[in-house]
């Protein structure tokens, strides 16, 4: 009997799903994450010229094409075991840090993102002595690499995401 995925659901899961490692409701948390990813990314995770190279080369085309394919099956592979509600915290962290990257960049000058990238240098090098230190701008580089890997300032920010933004509750919510 051939199993048929839920929509927006990656091959890659198939296995997991197989195996009983994934219930309907993660299926379903690890849906939404794919479409939020999607709203957020410009560009697709493995573009179309090396997906031709994978397809010449194997004859096959790869299972993670969107950054949607990408979050999903890291998220999947990585919590499998999380409760659903601690699988739904780590996708509304994930889409906080999307929106939060997508506001905090979006129109800057280059000037201001190798600023970033050198206060994340430094605060590398303090870091190696004085652990904990600096984690605010370690953490605006995972932000910064979001925004450009994905370019995520290709999309506007939708309303819906804005109004859930501003009524994220961090203290109770985030991981």
């Amino acid at each position: 009997m051939e199993l048929t995925l839920p929509k927006h659901v990656n091959p890659e899961l198939l296995p997991m799903i197989r195996q009983g490692l994934l219930s309907p409701e993660k299926l379903a948390i690890l849906s939404e994450l794919h479409a939020i990813v999607e709203r957020f990314a410009g560009s697709l995770y493995t573009d179309e010229e090396t997906q031709k190279r994978i397809l010449e080369k194997t004859g096959s085309v790869p299972d993670l094409i969107t950054w949607g394919d990408y979050f999903q099956t890291e998220v999947a592979s990585r919590y499998y075991l999380e409760s659903e509600e601690s699988l739904r915290r780590i996708v509304d962290t994930i889409r906080f840090d999307l929106i939060s990257s997508h506001l905090i960049f979006s129109g800057k000058p280059d000037h201001y993102k190798d600023k970033i990238r050198g206060d994340v240098l430094f605060s590398k090098g303090i870091d190696s002595a004085l652990p904990n230190q600096n984690l605010e701008s370690q953490h605006l580089e995972i932000l910064l690499n979001y925004f450009e890997n994905m370019e995520i300032g290709k999309k506007p920010l939708s309303l819906q995401d804005k109004a859930w933004y501003e009524s994220f509750q961090i203290d109770e919510i985030a991981i």
